[in-house]
């Protein structure tokens, strides 16, 4: 991937967040199961923020690169 590739890894973990939740909203499941969707939901949340403060770090860092250098005081 290179870095104007959009993240296709934040995209699939979004995904099966998403997958993970509508299992949660069905009243009919079983309890083991509705615990262990939560589990991952849990993980995947997880591994979703880790990704996220990544790329604002990434961002952050870019952003300092980009502005110029600023002068010093005057005094």
């Amino acid at each position: 991937m290179t870095g104007t590739e959009p993240d296709a890894g934040l995209d699939a973990l979004l995904d099966r967040l998403e997958d993970v939740i509508g299992r949660l909203s069905d009243p009919a499941a079983p309890l083991d199961r509705l615990v262990s969707d939560h589990e991952a939901a849990g993980r995947l949340v997880e591994a979703a923020q880790a990704r996220l403060e990544a790329a604002a770090e990434r961002v952050a860092r870019l952003d300092g690169e980009a502005r110029p250098p600023e002068p010093p005081p005057a005094g």
